[in-house]
């Protein structure tokens, strides 16, 4: 299969030089296209009216191709398939593995998830994975259990849509520890923090203490906090088909 990895922590970033590996094992083609650095929380931005500047890399193998993009995840896939791959295109998207959850709402601001959104905008399935923390043993099984997924729900399956998964800190790392739920709202607590600059001046940073305590039980929070994978099927398009006729009849 051939198969567009990308991600949001940077080509070089552990979890895909590991995806990548693994994935090569298993003997698919693979098309790297991702940021030249870090650029988490990207969500779906696009370099508008900005160069974007691309380095490929030389690989031993022949059925890799890796390039550093200088722009977003989303530029990072839209090069891919609107240029690099336009007479190529994959027939599977993977964006991650990510250092870190992309759990409930979470995935509005996530680079990683927006990515793989732009999956089934061209006609091809996604899969956004993401754990935490980034330990090198449970990131390879992590891996493997994505070709157990490409397996079993992308090629057995024909599933055509986006798959978001999150990977615990502890826990066995397979299909059987799988828990297919609906995502929820995830909330953090001294979102803002004011700190002071070289010069003394005051600035803010948006970080957050994450709360896990609250979700819903069987909610994609819940279920990592217990100890389980959350797989989650996701959708790009965001109409609220049920207040259609609301809208309406108040007009």
């Amino acid at each position: 299969m051939h198969i567009l990895l990308t991600n949001d922590d940077g080509v070089r970033a552990q979890g895909l030089q590991t995806l990548k590996r693994e994935l090569a094992a298993y003997g698919h083609r693979l098309t790297i296209a991702a940021p030249n650095g870090q650029r988490s929380a990207a969500s779906h931005s696009m370099s508008i009216n900005k160069p974007l500047y691309c380095r490929e890399f030389t690989q031993e193998n022949a059925q890799i191709r890796e390039i550093a993009i200088s722009g977003t995840p989303v530029d990072c896939v839209k090069m891919a398939m609107e240029y690099f791959l336009v007479d190529d295109r994959p027939q599977l998207l993977i964006s991650g593995i990510n250092n870190g959850y992309n759990l409930g709402s979470d995935v509005l601001y996530s680079g990683t998830v927006s990515a793989a959104m732009e999956g089934p905008y061209y006609q091809v399935p996604a899969i956004a994975v993401s754990m935490y923390p980034m330990e090198t043993e449970r990131c390879v099984q992590t891996a493997r259990l994505v070709q157990q997924l490409i397996e079993k729900v992308i090629v057995k399956g024909k599933f055509p849509g986006i798959l978001n998964v999150n990977v615990p800190p502890q826990g066995e790392i397979s299909v059987d520890t799988i828990r297919v739920v609906p995502q929820t709202i995830q909330v953090y607590h001294n979102v803002i923090e004011p700190r002071k600059d070289k010069d003394g001046s005051i600035c803010y940073h948006i970080v957050g203490d994450i709360d896990m305590d609250g979700a819903p039980a069987q909610s994609d929070v819940a279920v990592v906090r217990q100890g389980y994978i959350a797989v989650t099927p996701l959708k790009w398009q965001q109409t609220a088909v049920a207040a259609i006729d609301i809208v309406k009849n108040c007009l």
